[in-house]
């Protein structure tokens, strides 16, 4: 089920959504950030235009509430986010792999 939300379109990502996807890294996340007091917990998935930022959200929505930890709702891919973060990585001669690495 992870690895059918990780590695597919926004498209696919959706109809594997209905399955109720929970990432596997984002459960370590939301209980590392219960367990160590942070303010909160978030993903840098949504930057990515292959990634349905609404279904990332909903999942850390479901996660905060089970780890009793407060999400960062976010779509950084928003005013040109995944563009700017290209450009970043160029300036700051930042490793962009070209494929998901979740």
């Amino acid at each position: 089920m992870r690895d059918k939300y990780f590695n597919h379109t926004a498209e696919e990502t959706e109809a594997a959504a209905a399955e109720e996807p929970k990432p596997v890294r984002r459960p370590r996340a939301a209980k590392a950030a219960a367990e160590g007091g942070f303010d909160y917990f978030t993903t840098t998935l949504s930057i990515s235009p292959h990634k349905n930022a609404q279904v990332l959200n909903e999942i850390g929505r479901e996660l905060a509430e089970e780890y009793g930890a407060a999400y960062l709702f976010s779509d950084f891919k928003k005013k040109n986010g995944y563009r700017r973060s290209c450009q970043l990585s160029q300036e700051y001669g930042l490793y962009r792999q070209d494929y998901c690495g979740c």
